[in-house]
């Protein structure tokens, strides 16, 4: 089968790989496609021990089942589904507790097991929810980081907050901003340092859109919500000047969210956060449960994908992979791959 190798450091391409066998409660999946995350970008590019080489990427994938492996029940061959990026071990008490998500002897695809950068990938069956018809394989691919955004506002205590401002117009920042519309958030804000970003942003409701290049981020934010600040903040970006950005721009009282992972040192101002009590939550990756929920979002029409969304075929893999470490394009936001 062909997938796209990391071999070694600052290296990939595109070659015959061995096929998959499953192992006692995994199955096969015939990957239908595959997004090309951020995280991995920047693991490549870093040379991030987190992604040693050598090694298939690939963590948020859909397909069908290809072949069943022994002890496996529920599913068979030619289901459509989707693949949950983290594998739990289903002992710990996180797991026990059902916060699979933080299970401390966590895997994820593509990280020290093979991802789905390839026509085949070997999956616990443990991983899998079923994709209905109606949700397309581009859709399906993005199920994934949907949910990450489903999470993050999972975690918070706002229903129908008058004003939402996501930091970061990535693919979880978009993601993030259509959950929150659809969760009855009345009022957007995006806050990116790419102009073209925000233009998509302001087509799915972001209004306004703000560029700290030129404007003041927190004076805009109060300015805009009559000098109180917004009722919850996520920062998908994770540098430590968004973090602190986020903070500021939360009324007291008010929620934010951190998402990205851009940087790990962060200095805050303690008493912003006392004096105005306000609440800072991390958030993690999914839960089966957010996972339903993003495909359910799909299902229902309530995300919308273009124009910032492009496909390729898994050929060009190590094309685009490197375009978008190097130089990425205006014309689209997110790429996904077609083996």
């Amino acid at each position: 089968m062909k997938g796209l190798v990391y071999p070694a450091w600052d290296q990939l391409e595109v070659r015959d790989v061995p096929e998959p066998t499953p192992k006692p409660g995994e199955v096969v999946v015939r990957v239908a496609a595959v997004g090309i995350c951020g995280s991995e970008l920047e693991g490549f590019a870093t040379r991030s021990p987190r992604r040693p080489p050598p090694l298939i990427m690939g963590h948020e994938f859909c397909g069908e089942v290809a072949e069943v492996g022994e002890g496996v029940s529920g599913y068979r061959v030619g289901d459509r589904v989707v693949v949950n990026s983290v594998i739990s071990c289903g002992q710990c008490e996180e797991c026990r507790d059902g916060q699979t998500h933080l299970c401390r002897d966590r895997e994820v695809f593509g990280m020290k097991r093979p991802g789905g950068f390839a026509e085949l990938c070997a999956v616990p069956v443990s991983t899998l929810l079923p994709l209905p018809e109606k949700v397309s394989p581009v859709q399906g691919a993005l199920v994934e980081p949907l949910a990450n955004g489903v999470h993050a506002l999972s975690l918070t205590r706002q229903r129908f907050p008058e004003t939402v401002v996501v930091i970061g117009a990535g693919t979880i920042g978009l993601m993030t901003l259509q959950v929150a519309k659809a969760a009855g958030a009345l009022r957007l804000v995006t806050v990116d340092t790419n102009d073209r970003r925000l233009e998509v942003a302001h087509q799915l409701g972001a209004e306004p859109v703000l560029n700290p290049r030129r404007d003041a981020v927190v004076a805009s934010v109060r300015d805009f919500t009559r000098g109180r600040g917004a009722d919850l903040v996520v920062d998908a970006v994770g540098a430590a000047e968004t973090r602190r950005v986020a903070v500021a721009a939360t009324r007291p009282g008010g929620e934010t969210v951190w998402l990205g992972l851009h940087d790990d040192p962060t200095q805050l101002s303690g008493f912003d956060v006392v004096l105005g009590e306000r609440k800072i939550t991390g958030s993690y990756a999914v839960t089966p449960r957010d996972l339903r929920a993003a495909i359910g979002l799909f299902a229902h029409g309530k995300v919308e994908l273009t124009p910032w969304v492009r496909p390729f075929p898994l050929t060009e893999g190590a094309r685009v992979f490197r375009e978008l470490v190097t130089a990425p394009p205006e014309d689209y936001i997110k790429a996904l791959l077609l083996p």
